[in-house]
């Protein structure tokens, strides 16, 4: 072998190389974002306790099938619900994953679930990450507050515990003022 056909055969190599290391990346995202729907149609990064759906959504392309891709939901403050401070933590929530498979404009969205429809949100501080095939690629922050008055009409029985700060004052669907009270129930006069 001649020594320019050694040096075409080794840049011929190194070009391979080269394709096959960037190759490997064959997914990714395009955007990633907090919203009130799945669709990803309404984006916030601040929410309600009382809000009716919190999703982490994803625009992703893929170039395989056998993709898995992960939300990883942590909490970094949680706020007190009687004086509304924060309190520094460090909790892993949950994960999900789904498998969208190959496609060259992928939308992938988590709801964040509570035990019941009927429940609260958790106030505070949380982060939203996403993964692909367990490698971290986004993260995503965003709060949930206490709303000043919840969005429900106000009547006196009603839980008002982790909707609003233990004190609120709010109009009442029947009656002028309503508050919070400490047995976390709204008592209206």
């Amino acid at each position: 072998m001649t020594i320019a056909a050694a040096f075409a055969t080794r840049r011929i190599w190194l070009a391979g190389l080269a394709l096959t290391a960037t190759a490997c990346d064959t997914s990714g995202f395009r955007d990633a974002y907090m919203a009130l729907d799945s669709a990803g149609q309404r984006k916030r990064e601040r929410f309600f306790t009382d809000t009716e759906n919190v999703y982490c959504v994803g625009k992703l392309a893929s170039g395989v099938d056998d993709l898995t891709v992960s939300a990883v939901l942590r909490a970094e403050q949680l706020y007190d619900p009687h004086s509304g401070d924060p309190i520094d933590v460090d909790y892993y929530l949950g994960v999900k994953d789904q498998a969208p498979g190959k496609g060259k404009d992928i939308t992938v969205s988590f709801l964040l679930e509570r035990n019941q429809t009927d429940e609260p949100y958790p106030a505070g501080k949380f982060t939203c990450e996403l993964q692909l095939d367990g490698d971290v690629k986004e993260r995503l922050p965003f709060e949930i507050a206490f709303p000043d008055c919840p969005e429900a009409p106000i009547v006196t029985g009603a839980a008002c515990a982790g909707f609003v700060l233990e004190g609120s004052r709010c109009p009442g669907a029947l009656s002028d003022a309503c508050s919070c009270g400490e047995d976390g129930v709204w008592q209206c006069r």
